[in-house]
């Protein structure tokens, strides 16, 4: 099993950093890929919501079955940590690889709209 991470293709990379989009082609994929993004963006949001109140639930029936000792608190820290590692990774491969591919391609093949048209 394979874990995929969202990149920017070979050749859309060398079409960015080769210069050989009009700056309506680059404008009208930055717009469409900033569509995506946001797609993305917006359901890792729902999903790191739903992890973290399925982790406090969790959490807090363990509180109820065991009592509120250390064993449960450095549990608590531990499995909360783990979550956020997870989810910090998962916006690592869904969104901030492709985004920081995309804005390093255009600004080496347009460096005229150096932070224009960043994702």
């Amino acid at each position: 099993m394979r874990i995929h991470i969202n990149r920017l293709g070979a050749a859309d990379r060398a079409r960015l950093v080769e210069h050989r989009l009009t700056v309506e082609e680059l404008t009208e994929l930055h717009g469409m890929l900033l569509r995506g993004q946001r797609a993305r963006q917006r359901a890792l949001r729902r999903v790191a919501a739903f992890s973290l109140i399925l982790d406090i639930a969790l959490l807090l029936m363990t509180v109820f079955v065991a009592g509120p000792t250390p064993a449960v608190l450095f549990a608590s820290v531990v499995v909360t940590a783990i979550v956020l590692l997870c989810l910090a990774c998962t916006w690592a491969a869904a969104i901030g690889v492709f985004a920081h591919q995309y804005n390093q391609a255009v600004e080496e093949g347009y460096p005229e709209l150096l932070g224009r048209l960043r994702l």
